[in-house]
């Protein structure tokens, strides 16, 4: 199982991060950018233990510790996409961009739970975990365009 592959899934948030500051913004997106920056710390600190418990799950083959991370992770993630929702996006660019990045958010959340089902299900059935390993990596590809655009959008 790709497994190695989680480390895809634990980095697609750092497109996140690099949104910048443009120096002409506009409230509505100088508030969502506000809004991701707020999350930075608590992003990489989930991330973060997400690694570290696959790095344990690779020693031990005990996947309590990794379901437990990526859970963390995803309420991390809803957080962020619901303090997103709540900032207003007047212009239709900066609208068109929450809305991509609020996807993007989903795609990532959306993987995050198919990388959970892959660890649980791994001992018992290795091809449905694998098959769950590779619809995770396929939704934070996904995931990360939406927020690389979305990002480009609120420049």
């Amino acid at each position: 199982m790709p497994f190695d592959k989680a480390a895809i899934v634990a980095l697609c948030l750092a497109t996140v991060g690099a949104g910048g500051h443009a120096s002409t913004a506009s409230a509505s997106d100088a508030s969502i950018k506000r809004a991701i920056k707020t999350y930075e710390h608590r992003i990489l600190a989930a991330e973060g233990h997400v690694l570290s418990a696959i790095g344990q799950y690779k020693k031990t083959g005990q996947p309590a510790g990794v379901e437990a991370a990526l859970s963390k992770s995803i309420a991390v993630f809803h957080s962020l996409k619901a303090k997103i929702a709540a900032q207003s996006a007047i212009a239709p660019k900066v609208k068109q961009g929450k809305r991509k990045l609020i996807k993007g958010l989903q795609a990532v959340i959306g993987a995050y739970q198919n990388l959970k089902t892959a660890f649980a299900i791994k001992a018992t059935n290795a091809a449905a975990a694998k098959e769950q390993a590779e619809k995770a990596v396929a939704a934070v590809r996904k995931g990360q365009e939406e927020l690389r655009e979305g990002l480009q959008l609120l420049k």
